[in-house]
């Protein structure tokens, strides 16, 4: 059984892999510093324990908002696989969502919707559902990648 970190973008449910976590910090005490040639989805970087970590902000990613917004956003620190794209230049990066929604357990994972390429179904690694709730889990290697 493995347990995900449950959140909210846009009014949408999604989660992130435990062994993807590494830590949650409030946006409110996050300083993002924007970074010249960056993809617009990534406002910039956080200076989280003296590292320059890139953001994503993910309602941007997944082409579902203008920017993450809310008084309870957060940062979810991920962890990146070291083959991912993203690979000698970032461990980490910051996942900016809106708010965090609980903690489920899944036995497995349902393939994600067959959906275009435009579609945010592309940085997903599959899908739960649970009490009628469908929850996108996401790929911090994908979200990250080009």
């Amino acid at each position: 059984m493995s347990r995900f970190l449950t959140f909210k973008t846009a009014g949408l449910s999604f989660a992130a892999d435990f062994d993807d976590v590494l830590r949650i910090i409030a946006a409110a005490d996050t300083e993002i510093s924007p970074a010249p040639g960056f993809p617009p989805y990534m406002p910039g970087t956080a200076a989280i324990e003296g590292e320059a970590v890139p953001v994503i902000d993910t309602a941007k990613r997944f082409g579902i908002g203008d920017k993450v917004t809310g008084e309870r956003s957060c940062c979810i620190l991920s962890r990146l696989d070291p083959s991912s794209g993203m690979s000698g230049r970032y461990e980490v990066c910051a996942v900016l969502v809106d708010e965090i929604t609980g903690i489920i357990e899944a036995d497995r994972l349902s393939p994600p919707p067959a959906l275009n390429s435009d579609s945010y179904a592309r940085y997903m690694k599959g899908t739960i559902i649970m009490e009628n709730i469908t929850y996108y889990v996401i790929s911090p290697e994908l979200l990250a990648s080009s």
